[in-house]
């Protein structure tokens, strides 16, 4: 019973979701496509080193870091990011951390990191970028959501339930819903963390990222709504991946070599020819 019950939270905590794609290759036949979740922040097609001034207000930025509690989050949520803010512009950001949410320099949260990738929902207006620097504003200061950390973590193990592989994306859907609907009620914005002050801030925008509670989601379901990746929750929009600030080679990213030619297909997908 207790190798049983081993097997089970094996099975559980490495659950990845997949599913099958159709892509036209450039001799114009179709390919079908198992694809599973991508757990790197590196994109397909080679990783690409940018700076700071490449950044525009409203780019969403992930970020992972040597310390227990951030290899603990990226265990739990198997991916390489344990961190998500918003840039700001002026060479600031906002996020939420344990003391609260705070807007600080861009700089300075880079020297706390060792891995740093930017992408960006590409249809943001002026407007929606003023009201997403708004938000940060308005909730620099404010406290941090540890009540709501403490009820995602239970909801993250679990979760992983509706994401075994092959299991069909309406039904996913469902299954985290329902889950989370029981396991993670709503507190309101008053209080936030890292996932929840950049959801709510595209909320206020007017430009939502998902359709799903703030609370339900943690920085590695934002970096699943990515391009060419399966998300765990429903986006409304995909992001843009615009580039590496820092990367440091991990279980979840193997290398950090700039590619300047396109790269071979990844290891979590299977491709067949279809006649």
């Amino acid at each position: 019973m207790y190798r049983v019950f081993l097997l089970m939270t094996a099975l559980l905590l490495s659950a990845c979701a997949t599913e099958w794609h159709v892509r036209q290759r450039e001799n114009g036949k179709a390919t079908l496509r198992l694809q599973s979740v991508r757990n790197s922040t590196l994109p397909e097609n080679g990783l690409v080193f940018i700076q700071p001034s490449d950044l525009r207000a409203g780019d969403i930025l992930f970020s992972a870091e040597g310390s227990i509690r951030s290899l603990g989050i990226r265990v739990f949520s198997n991916a390489a990011v344990s961190h998500s803010f918003i840039y700001l512009g002026d060479g600031n950001i906002a996020e939420a951390v344990g003391s609260g949410t705070r807007i600080r320099p861009l700089a300075d949260a880079l020297q706390e990191t060792n891995l740093t990738v930017a992408f960006r929902r590409p249809d943001l207006t002026d407007n929606d970028i003023q009201a997403i620097i708004a938000f940060a504003e308005e909730k620099n200061g404010s406290g941090y959501n540890h009540l709501g950390i403490a009820l995602q973590a239970p909801f993250s193990i679990a979760r992983n339930a509706c994401e075994l592989p092959v299991i069909p994306r309406a039904v996913r859907h469902l299954c985290l819903n329902a889950l989370a609907t029981i396991t993670v009620p709503s507190l309101g914005n008053k209080r936030l963390f890292c996932s929840q002050l950049v959801i709510e801030a595209f909320n206020r925008a007017g430009k939502p990222l998902t359709t799903v509670q703030p609370q339900w989601v943690d920085p590695s379901d934002i970096l699943h709504m990515r391009e060419d990746d399966i998300a765990t929750i429903a986006p409304v929009a995909k992001l843009h991946y615009i580039g590496h600030l820092q990367c440091t080679p991990s279980l979840w990213n193997a290398s950090c070599q700039a590619q300047s030619k396109p790269s071979a297909p990844p290891q979590n997908s299977f491709q067949a020819a279809l006649p």
